[in-house]
Formats: C-alpha cells, sequence, structure tokens
C-alpha cells in the first residue's frame, strides 16, 4: 500500500469515528488537518505543470474524461503516479462527481496493466 492510500485510509477512519460520535474531537480535526497536509505532499496533489489544472491528478482525470486514453497513461508514467494513487485520488478528489462513473472496476484493471506495460 503506498503512502497516499495509507493517509487515505486514515482519513476515512477517522471520517467514520466522527460521523458516528456526532463531532470531531480536537485531536481527530488536528489529525486530520495533518493528514491532509501531508496528502497533498504526494504526487496526485502536487502542482500541475499545466496551469489549467490545480494537481498533476486533476490533470490526468481530465484526459482520462475526454477520452484521451493514451495521454493521461503518459501523463502517468511520466509523474510516475501509479494507478493505485491515481485512483484514490479521484475517489477523494471528486467525490460524487458523476464523470468519476467511468472508472468501473474492468477500467482500473485496463488502466493497471496499461501502466505496468508502459511504464
Amino acid at each position: 500500500m503506498s503512502e497516499q492510500s495509507q493517509i487515505l485510509a486514515q482519513m476515512q477512519e477517522i471520517i467514520m469515528k466522527i460521523l458516528k460520535s456526532g463531532e470531531a474531537t480536537p485531536e481527530e480535526g488536528a489529525r486530520l488537518d495533518a493528514l491532509e497536509a501531508k496528502l497533498h505532499e504526494q504526487k496526485c496533489f502536487q502542482e500541475s505543470e499545466n496551469e489549467a489544472y490545480k494537481c498533476k491528478g486533476e490533470e490526468i482525470a481530465y484526459l482520462f474524461f475526454a477520452n484521451k486514453y493514451d495521454a493521461a497513461l503518459e501523463k502517468m508514467c511520466a509523474y510516475k503516479v501509479t494507478p493505485e494513487d491515481f485512483f484514490g485520488f479521484a475517489e477523494y478528489h471528486f467525490e460524487d462527481e458523476e464523470e468519476t462513473d467511468m472508472f468501473t472496476q474492468d477500467f482500473v484493471n485496463r488502466v493497471a496493466q496499461s501502466f505496468a506495460t508502459a511504464c
């Protein structure tokens, strides 16, 4: 499991505790802030070279959304963003947006296979 995946898992765990209890303790709030800061140091969250996007993961996602599969895969290779990290980023960053509906398990598997071959 990558560092980014571990951070997201820890954040999810804290959020679930908060949802169950109905409020965040000061410690949970501080821990979430620390994890979020660490998350934004990860490759997907780093500033994109393309000014049209906030971060590298967003740039890759919009290439996929525009059906530019090969270009998205090339960016993943260039930025050294693994499929695990990209799809974790997409789930976190885009949350409930319909655009991510295209990221089915078959699509994820196809990207992972292509990434392993291309990169």
